[in-house]
């Protein structure tokens, strides 16, 4: 039998990730795929694989943590930005803006895309993500044909250059304005007055009463008048609850 209490515990301990706040059922089911995918008969052989294999730890916290991401990723969402967000944070002063679980990068370049078409120029543009490995791939800016399907030519043909294996490389102007760091949503402090919070598509993998303790400190960390945005499936049913108020879909700000 697996014993998922202990597993949670171990994995705590080798690779200093919080199982207990994530959804267990949705978890448990991804972990057991990884044993049948890799053969491995027992949570005490894959903690063991952990252990002695750094190409498998590497790979299965990059599969844990669910890298996935696309550029300007529910384009309602980011018609506000561009419209109201962004004119709004960034007409007086130079914003603050922080992309927690940036994955592979391409919402914190979708985002200074439009910084760099709107004329504004943030003071600090933060993408953090807690898989180290994720934050490399988005810091080289390389992207597969499959990964830039779908984005709008203007900014393609603007802002990447494809690569003679027919990858695409987005712009050094547009790399050089990103800071990537590696944090931890459940155990590290967060830094403060940003204007402008994406924490999109990250919470549903949460419990409930997690969710409701990472919301609080990402509306600390918001400037009055700051703007908080979150995945499709992750509606703020309370946001007075949390010291906010809805703008439009997703998209919910601090009030003054």
């Amino acid at each position: 039998m697996r014993d998922y209490a202990k597993l949670q515990k171990d994995i705590d301990r080798t690779l200093g990730i919080d199982l207990t706040a994530y959804k267990e059922q949705q978890m448990r089911r991804r972990i057991n795929q990884w044993l049948d995918r890799h053969k491995l008969a027992s949570y005490d052989a894959l903690i063991a694989t952990l252990t002695t294999d750094r190409a498998h730890r590497e790979k299965f916290i990059e599969y844990l943590t669910i890298n996935t991401s696309s550029f300007f990723r529910d384009q309602r969402v980011f018609d506000v930005i561009e419209e109201v967000v962004l004119p709004a944070i960034g007409k007086l002063r130079r914003p603050r803006i922080w992309s927690a679980g940036a994955s592979i990068g391409a919402e914190v370049y979708s985002i200074a895309m439009l910084l760099r078409e709107g004329r504004y120029t943030p003071s600090l543009l933060l993408a953090t993500d807690l898989d180290e490995a994720v934050l490399q791939k988005a810091k080289a800016g390389i992207y597969l044909p499959s990964q830039v399907d779908g984005l709008d030519p203007k900014y393609l043909n603007k802002y990447f250059t494809q690569l003679e294996n027919g990858n695409w490389a987005i712009a050094d102007s547009i790399k050089g304005m990103v800071v990537f760091k590696q944090h931890d949503l459940l155990k590290d402090p967060y830094e403060r007055n940003f204007d402008l919070i994406l924490c999109r598509n990250v919470f549903i993998y949460f419990t409930s009463t997690t969710q409701k303790r990472l919301i609080t400190s990402f509306v600390q960390s918001l400037n009055p008048g700051g703007y908080f945005i979150v995945g499709s499936a992750e509606q703020i049913m309370d946001p007075a609850s949390f010291g906010l108020e809805r703008v439009s879909y997703c998209i919910y700000r601090k009030p003054a």
